[in-house]
């Protein structure tokens, strides 16, 4: 009798405790339903001085505390209630509870940017996690530690973590996580390197979200697959997903992922050599990238107008938009990003014909560049002989245990050999530590020669870009200006062989009037073309300026330079733009030719004076004729 009425009082006290707990959590559920912040706050904190709530209840309205306080962005005070419900975790032994505890101070030292601190804290809980009881919320916290070595920029190990979290959500987790970690990691692979690996994760991860219908997610991943085609010099394709992306981003008024975009196309079109595409969409990019606040996408989109402007010749806006640039950067207090802008300054004050400074510039972001590799270098060292040292440290610990398990009659034989293999042990780990820190510097060496060398490729092209003339696409003024130069210097040995014709396009501005710029571009195109297909290998064309243009012959005789003058007057004559305006009733050139002399020439000045004043005699005596006389 007395065993009945046993059972049936511990019967009615769990039944009672259990109802009790679901009290709770129906209390806590009432509570988050709350509008006012405030009278939410009190009502948990009143809820939790209650002394009838049990260990795990406590936890519980301690735990909904510190996510309404990180939600409302309070992340010190979210913080400290998290360190108080682990200590109620741990005082209880409540493993689960314990294991949530330090994931939550992990999140919030991760916010607050002190990532090895975060990195403790996690590692801490998945102790709490095992794999069998607990499969997802290990994943969770494997995942979390992996951003915050991204945070690190240690992106090996974040790497490992990623693939430790997608086996536990491939396997426990719902098609969301396994998706979700798969994008993390195509991510990570584009700031490897590995472009073809993230390709073909992010078309995986499109194919999954499109059957979920996670239209947003798609739409990220393509943002993503953009940045890694790029990277694969899939240029087409990116500019093709490109487009679709703005699109959508346009049409849902998302200007912080719209400047992303934007920043991303713009680079695309810089690197297939169309710098007026690239100018637009880069000035597009700051605007949005400005009004959203996205300090990557605003930097980027700095870098990138830079390069277009200098493509275009646009020297002195593209200084303008490095000095707007680094006025940014220097808000942000971030020293890599002035070294990535010292690169293109350089460049610019080189075109500026501020030389000295150009160098001082360029020595400064090649230090910098090297102190980049040097500390990522020293980094991974430093943690290579950490693990070293873990791992001798585990054994010992091992060696100790071992030891204490021995007898106390050991012959002395065994100690001996016991010594003497530790010691060639450590000879051979020594020997092994040499050779490996020897390979590392090898190839962190070889990869800061590599990344040197395609710098120097790409500054080259830029200056290459830089003499073009954006519209024509033959040489431009500065070009001009910098050949003529290089020919006065050699004049002592030129035999006067060498002779300059200047052209200018006849009634151009009543041409422009009557038919529209547009037909003036195509117009200045025509006669171009024209220029280049009539001279010699060795001669230069330019675009002097508006409808002027020049040649430069060198190495002949002043009958070639003359007769090949008059063939370009006559072909253009001949191909027949019209022009109702023109007394000709086609486009025409009138043209003044000028040979340099060694006994009458004192300057480029007056070499060119020559060409001018014929130019103009060309003009007063009717226009459309070259004159040489």
């Amino acid at each position: 009798m007395q065993l009945i009425l046993r059972f049936s009082f511990l019967s009615l006290f769990f039944y009672s405790l259990n109802s009790y707990s679901l009290n709770i959590v129906n209390k806590i559920e009432e509570i988050k339903l709350i509008s006012n912040n405030e009278i939410k706050t009190e009502m948990l904190l009143k809820l939790f001085k209650n002394k009838q709530l049990g260990a795990k209840a406590r936890f519980l309205v301690l735990d909904t505390l510190t996510l309404h306080h990180y939600s409302q962005g309070n992340l010190n005070d979210a913080l400290s209630l998290a360190k108080q419900s682990l200590g109620i975790a741990q005082e209880f032994n409540l493993i689960f509870e314990t294991g949530k505890a330090l994931k939550n101070i992990g999140i919030m030292h991760y916010l607050k940017a002190d990532i090895d601190i975060a990195i403790e804290s996690y590692k801490q809980a998945l102790i709490y996690f095992n794999v069998r009881e607990y499969p997802i919320p290990r994943a969770n916290v494997l995942n979390n530690i992996a951003l915050a070595f991204i945070k690190k920029t240690d992106l090996i190990d974040a790497l490992e973590y990623f693939k430790q979290a997608s086996f536990l959500y491939k396997n426990h987790g719902t098609t969301v996580d396994s998706i979700d970690v798969k994008f993390n990691m195509a991510g990570l692979y584009i700031r490897l390197g590995h472009a073809t690996n993230s390709i073909e994760m992010l078309n995986e991860v499109i194919k999954e979200r499109l059957l979920l219908k996670d239209t947003k997610g798609v739409f990220m991943a393509y943002a993503d697959l953009v940045i890694a085609l790029k990277s694969n010099e899939q240029f087409n394709e990116a500019l093709s997903i490109s487009h679709k992306v703005i699109i959508h981003y346009r049409d849902r008024q998302d200007n912080y992922n719209l400047s992303a975009a934007l920043h991303n196309i713009s680079d695309v079109y810089m690197k297939i050599s169309e710098p007026l595409l690239a100018k637009k969409y880069a000035l597009e990019g700051l605007e949005f990238a400005k009004k959203s606040n996205h300090n990557q996408a605003y930097i980027g989109s700095f870098y990138t107008l830079s390069k277009a402007q200098i493509a275009l010749g646009e020297i002195n806006e593209a200084f303008e938009t490095i000095q707007k640039s680094n006025k940014h950067i220097k808000t942000l207090k971030n020293e890599t990003l002035l070294t990535v802008n010292d690169g293109i300054h350089s460049l610019v004050l080189m075109a500026k014909g501020q030389s000295s400074k150009a160098i001082e510039i360029y020595q400064k972001y090649l230090v910098g560049i090297r102190k980049t590799h040097s500390e990522k270098f020293n980094n991974q060292l430093v943690k290579f002989e950490s693990n070293q040292l873990k791992q001798k440290l585990l054994n010992l610990k091992n060696q100790e245990k071992l030891n204490l398990l021995e007898s106390e009659n050991e012959s002395k034989f065994k100690n001996i050999m016991i010594m003497f293999a530790a010691f060639i042990i450590s000879i051979i780990f020594l020997l092994y530590k040499k050779i490996m820190d020897k390979r590392i510097k090898q190839s962190l060496e070889q990869q800061v020669n590599n990344r040197t060398i395609e710098l120097k490729e790409a500054n080259e092209k830029l200056l290459g870009l830089s003499y073009l003339d954006g519209l024509t696409e033959i040489n431009n003024r500065r070009c001009f200006d910098d050949d003529i130069k290089s020919l006065w210097d050699k004049k002592e040995n030129s035999n006067n062989k060498f002779h300059i014709l200047i052209a200018d396009i006849d009634f151009f501005k009543l041409y422009n009037d009557s038919y529209g710029h547009v037909a003036g571009d195509k117009a200045l195109i025509k006669v171009s073309e024209v220029l280049k297909n009539n001279v010699r290998e060795n001669d230069k064309v330019y675009r002097y300026g508006g409808e002027e243009f020049a040649i430069l012959f060198s190495n002949c005789n002043f009958e070639i330079a003359v007769s090949a003058s008059q063939r370009i007057l006559e072909t253009i004559h001949n191909i027949k733009i019209p022009h109702a305006d023109s007394e000709f009733e086609f486009i025409t050139l009138s043209a003044g030719i000028s040979t340099f002399d060694l006994t009458k020439m004192i300057s480029i000045e007056d070499f060119i004076n020559q060409a001018d004043q014929k130019l103009y005699k060309a003009k007063e005596s009717g226009k459309n004729q070259l004159c040489w006389v």
